[in-house]
């Protein structure tokens, strides 16, 4: 089911987000950062999550369990989907295509005709799913991981 999250949500968000940065991020984080670090970056970030405007931020369980997350920030035109993570061990299983339409479905309800993204450029398979979802890459852009320098792809999408 999928849903706008609530304050009630940050804990398992916050277990999601490491967890999935943890099992993707490893050729491009430092190793030793993933495991000492960014749990406490983790832990800040989503402290500071209002979950309210210009927060967007969608949830998907099944029973009780979180199975992912998407989250868009609203204070920019075109609007920025600043995640979107499924847990790890259920990747492939639609829940990010779930996700994904769920939160072009919201953001179009809002008022917007595109939205964008920025994908890590050695992420391949995350590349494939968002074109395949009607993206277009947009080109190359400069992009900043938690204070590392990293090349990313801008990819758009036209909600309407």
């Amino acid at each position: 089911m999928i849903r706008r999250a609530t304050p009630d949500d940050r804990a398992a968000i916050r277990d999601l987000h490491l967890a999935s940065w943890q099992s993707s991020y490893g050729g491009v984080l430092p190793e030793n950062y993933l495991r000492d670090d960014l749990p406490a970056d983790m832990a800040a970030k989503w402290t500071a999550r209002t979950f309210a405007p210009p927060e967007l931020t969608l949830v998907d369980y099944t029973d009780d369990e979180l199975t992912g997350f998407a989250c868009a920030l609203t204070d920019r035109d075109p609007p920025l989907i600043d995640n979107l993570h499924v847990r790890p061990d259920l990747r492939g299983g639609g829940t990010g295509t779930e996700l994904l339409t769920a939160m072009k479905v919201a953001l179009r309800e809002a008022g917007f005709d595109r939205a964008y993204l920025t994908v890590l450029a050695e992420n391949d398979r995350a590349h494939r799913f968002y074109l395949c979802h009607g993206g277009v890459d947009e080109g190359a852009v400069d992009d900043n991981l938690v204070g590392h320098a990293v090349e990313a792809r801008r990819i758009g999408f036209r909600l309407a």
